[in-house]
């Protein structure tokens, strides 16, 4: 039988929910806390298959317990429940980590379809929890004021918010913008809640979306070059494999139609994610462009208009291709590979690379992505279309599972 916590110091709420779960969902106990501290006690005591958590909450509250979560639990899925939502931040927060969140007062039905939801993603070995983007992002939300230390792998940094906003971070010899960058690009961290800092100072003015978008970049950018070093230093084992190395360049023909040919394919090996994307720059209108993965995680983004949320665009942009696929799979069309939506003041392209057999589904070893390009409404669209179906195919080795 799976155990899920419910913490909310709404005793009336608490109970309404218990009784209704128990009696819609048959195979689940619910364990029940009213606040983090309570929370805790039951997780270090019990074996939780799922939270479901409030923000809001004295004594220790929401971000507390996810703090203490994403350290010492952090394969347990979490569902927010809060009362302060603003449109499109359910897909900011989908986005950037595996969090879920319902916004209330909430349906007893749509509840029960998450934690059935969760519970089935679990059993089938996905590891959730929340992430640092995923966390701060609550934070904005709520509007939170405190600091936060991360920890990472020996490296520690301090990011502080006032109101929800971050104000300023340090790490190492870094600070303002450039260690929010480096913090905020950190994997396997804990997180650590500590009381504002009443003199700290701005030196950070970008949107905290902004901070995120660029340290994912320089994350992947980062991994790249490595993964590029590591490459150069491996050398041939063998005697036998250095001629078949050499072997194979020798088979190049010397009368390529483009002299240049062998050069531009190695080239494009070594070439990062990024600049791959960066080609799309060229197209007249380029707004943005990202990479996607079938369930709307992003891979790697690339921003070139303000004025458009490229996150938010990308993943409805992923779910409207997922449904033509579905879609056109019905009308006996064979798997879409190609969505256009036409709006007002852009023109999204929304282009599938599945190597997999099946059409809406992953499969091991083969690469699953969706790419999507925002372009201004005076774009040239043929052009597009022809770099879109060009650029995804050198994408396939970098996304290969």
């Amino acid at each position: 039988m799976k155990q899920i916590l419910i913490v909310d110091d709404e005793k009336p709420l608490l109970l309404s929910l218990t009784e209704g779960l128990k009696s819609r969902l048959k195979m689940i106990k619910v364990l029940t806390a009213h606040n983090g501290k309570e929370a805790v006690k039951v997780l270090k005591s019990t074996p939780v298959d799922l939270l479901v958590t409030d923000l809001k909450m004295p004594e220790m509250d929401g971000f507390e317990l996810l703090a203490v979560v994403s350290a010492q639990y952090a394969t347990i899925p979490v569902i927010v429940m809060t009362a302060f939502g603003t449109p499109g931040i359910e897909e900011r927060l989908n986005q950037l980590g595996y969090v879920q969140y319902l916004e209330k007062p909430m349906e007893l039905a749509v509840l029960a379809d998450k934690i059935k939801q969760n519970l089935a993603a679990s059993a089938k070995g996905f590891v959730q929890g929340i992430t640092l983007p995923t966390f701060v992002q609550l934070m904005e939300l709520e509007k939170k004021t405190c600091s936060l230390l991360v920890r990472s792998n020996g490296k520690a940094g301090v990011a502080n918010f006032l109101n929800g906003e971050l104000v300023d971070a340090k790490t190492g010899f870094l600070s303002g913008e450039d260690a929010a960058y480096e913090i905020f690009a950190w994997a396997d961290v804990v997180i650590e809640m500590k009381a504002a800092n009443s003199r700290t100072e701005r030196s950070i003015n970008a949107p905290l979306n902004h901070i995120l978008m660029e340290a994912l970049r320089i994350k992947d950018e980062k991994n790249w070059s490595e993964k590029g070093r590591r490459d150069k230093k491996q050398a041939p084992q063998s005697q036998k494999e250095e001629d078949r190395i050499f072997n194979t360049i020798d088979e190049v023909p010397e009368a390529s139609p483009n002299p240049e040919f062998a050069t531009q394919i190695e080239e494009e090996h070594f070439m990062t994610v990024q600049e791959k994307l960066k080609e799309f720059t060229g197209v007249e209108g380029f707004a943005g462009v990202g990479v996607f993965t079938p369930a709307g995680e992003s891979l790697a983004m690339l921003t070139g208009d303000a004025r458009f949320n490229l996150m938010e665009i990308g993943v409805l942009a992923n779910n409207v291709l997922m449904n033509a696929q579905r879609a056109s799979l019905d009308m006996g069309t064979g798997r879409g590979q190609l969505v256009h939506i036409e709006a007002e003041n852009a023109h999204i392209l929304v282009r599938c690379l599945n190597e997999g057999t099946d059409p809406l589904k992953s499969q091991p070893g083969k690469t699953h992505i969706h790419l999507v390009l925002l372009l201004a409404s005076e774009s040239s669209l043929g052009m597009a279309k022809l770099k879109i179906g060009k650029i995804v195919e050198t994408l396939a080795d970098d996304f290969r599972m």
